[in-house]
């Protein structure tokens, strides 16, 4: 049985200077544009990047304690995680890593540096797929609990608390029934046989895997030496091999400049499953405005 170091609240890391105090992240985080009670991210200083709110998950630093424990992969450092007393907020102080996301830049890089950013991130997504399975989907307990038992991190996906799932079969049950529930029964019947097609192209990559999961351009840093830094890694838990490219754009920033060499990592198999999780939500959204009409 797989065992994963689960770190305790409160932890604490060596640090590069001196830890912001939980009254000068919440002033700083006031002073910024669209701040929110319940969730907030603010930049403190040259070193610190800190997130703190009742609705912060201590699951965000422990994925990436996982990450560093398991990988070579650079990613922030975590320097705290604690619960604040009496406001009972969640507190997170990582490392801030300057750069620009590809969500700003990427549209703008060339041909060679967005080869570049698709050989890096076929690299880090190789080392997280070697990263040792709990033989479930979702994160194993302890490993997955805050106060609650084990789940799968994708209530946004499943539109609540769900997993973890023992086969990928009941993953993607659960993944189509949260999202396309909501058409008639004729619709129903479409997005079934559309389904039961992505099963048979899925066979061979459903194996549970680390996933990001959210590996949007916004959670991608590109430093000015060309190097990338993976952020966010709230959503991170063991998927199906196939699900990191549900994401909008993950799988064009991966697979950028394969056509030139030889797909050693095998993500080229994952193109034809794109497309059809892809037409899934095409034909939803179509009958969805036909019967909404």
């Amino acid at each position: 049985m797989t065992t994963y170091t689960y770190a305790k609240i409160p932890y604490f890391a060596p640090a590069p200077d001196i830890l912001p105090t939980y009254d000068e992240i919440v002033a700083q985080a006031k002073e910024s544009p669209g701040w929110k009670p319940g969730r907030a991210v603010v930049r403190i200083g040259n070193y610190f990047i800190a997130k703190y709110g009742k609705k912060v998950n201590f699951i965000e630093g422990r994925n990436m304690l996982l990450v560093q424990e398991h990988t070579t992969i650079r990613i922030p450092s975590v320097y705290a995680m604690y619960k604040h007393e009496p406001s009972g907020d969640n507190v997170i102080i990582m490392e801030y890593v300057p750069g620009e996301t590809l969500q700003d830049v990427y549209e703008k890089l060339d041909a060679n540096k967005k080869a570049s950013v698709g050989a890096q991130l076929r690299e880090q997504l190789r080392e997280l797929r070697e990263i040792p399975s709990p033989r479930c989907y979702g994160l194993p307990a302890p490993y997955g609990q805050q106060e609650n038992p084990p789940y799968l991190a994708h209530s946004w996906i499943f539109k609540k608390r769900a997993g973890p799932f023992d086969t990928a079969a009941e993953f993607l049950d659960a993944y189509f029934r949260a999202q396309f529930s909501e058409v008639s029964e004729v619709g129903r019947s479409e997005i079934a046989y559309m389904k039961s097609q992505f099963v048979e192209l899925s066979k061979k990559n459903d194996a549970s895997v680390f996933t990001h999961a959210d590996l949007q351009p916004k959670n991608i840093i590109l430093r000015k030496d060309g190097f990338i830094c993976i952020i966010d890694w709230e959503s991170a838990s063991f998927c199906p091999a196939y699900f990191e490219f549900f994401m909008h754009e993950t799988y064009r920033m991966v697979s950028a400049g394969l056509y030139k060499i030889m797909d050693n990592g095998h993500f080229l198999e994952y193109g034809q499953m794109v497309e059809l999780i892809k037409k899934v939500w095409d034909t939803y959204i179509t009958l969805n405005y036909l019967e909404n009409s």
